[in-house]
């Protein structure tokens, strides 16, 4: 008897976690039923109290773990992933500042400035011509 009342709280009550207070109504209630003795009351408010905390942890495994699954499947980065790549980026930028610092020395510059235009001669100003004269 006592393992089907387990089994119908287990069932009834999976997805939350019972108060303390609350599991011992609920014990009050099954012994006022005549489903428990009185002197059960205590032992069974405390069964109800940890078999909905171990409910409630088993659950949340196992969402966690069908998240998990679902994610990789999709192809997302996991948060590790993405460490690991930041950590990479900044090792690459590092030795690149290094390369940069190594590559330039005084006096010589990093890279080659484009040569200057030169502008084609200025035409030299004509001579005017002297307008014809009215005959």
């Amino acid at each position: 008897m006592r393992d089907a009342i387990k089994g119908y709280v287990d069932a009834a009550q999976s997805l939350i976690e019972i108060p303390r207070d609350r599991a011992e109504r609920i014990a009050r209630r099954l012994a006022g039923n005549g489903m428990i003795d009185p002197g059960q009351i205590r032992s069974v408010a405390s069964d109800l109290v940890e078999r909905s905390r171990e409910n409630r942890r088993k659950i949340t495994e196992m969402v966690a773990s069908e998240i998990r699954r679902q994610v990789s499947r999709i192809g997302f980065a996991s948060k590790d992933d993405v460490e690991r790549l930041r950590q990479r980026v900044q090792a690459l930028e590092a030795n690149q500042r290094t390369v940069r610092k190594t590559t330039t020395k005084p006096g010589i510059r990093a890279k080659a400035k484009p040569a200057a235009r030169k502008s084609a001669p200025k035409a030299k100003p004509r001579a005017r011509r002297k307008p014809a004269s009215k005959r």
